[in-house]
C-alpha cells in the first residue's frame, strides 16, 4: 500500500512539474515572438505616425465588436478535458 501511494504522489507531482515548465517555455516564445514582431513594426517608422495620432485626443470614439461563429466549433477547454478524461479513465468522448 504505502509503495502504491508514493507512486501516485510521484506521478502528480511529475505531471503538475511538466505543466509548470511547458507552460513556462511557451509563455517565453510567444513572449519572444511578440516582442520580435514588435521591434520589426517599430523599425518600419510607421509606428511615429500612429503615435502622433493617438496623442490627439478622439472626437465620437466608439468600439465595434464582431463575433464570428463556426459550426462545428469545439472549445480548447472541452478539447483540453476530454484529453485529459482519457488519460485518468473518467468518461470522455470517444477519438
Amino acid at each position: 500500500m504505502y509503495q502504491s501511494e508514493f507512486a501516485a504522489w510521484y506521478r502528480r507531482v511529475s505531471v503538475v512539474y511538466g505543466i509548470g515548465t511547458w507552460s513556462l517555455l511557451g509563455s517565453l516564445l510567444y513572449y519572444g515572438r511578440t516582442m520580435a514582431k514588435s521591434s520589426v513594426d517599430q523599425t518600419d517608422g510607421s509606428t511615429s505616425e500612429v503615435s502622433s495620432e493617438l496623442s490627439e485626443c478622439p472626437k465620437g470614439f466608439y468600439v465595434e465588436t464582431v463575433v464570428t461563429y463556426k459550426e462545428d466549433f469545439v472549445p480548447i477547454t472541452e478539447k483540453i478535458l476530454n484529453y485529459w478524461k482519457s488519460w485518468t479513465g473518467g468518461p470522455g468522448t470517444e477519438p
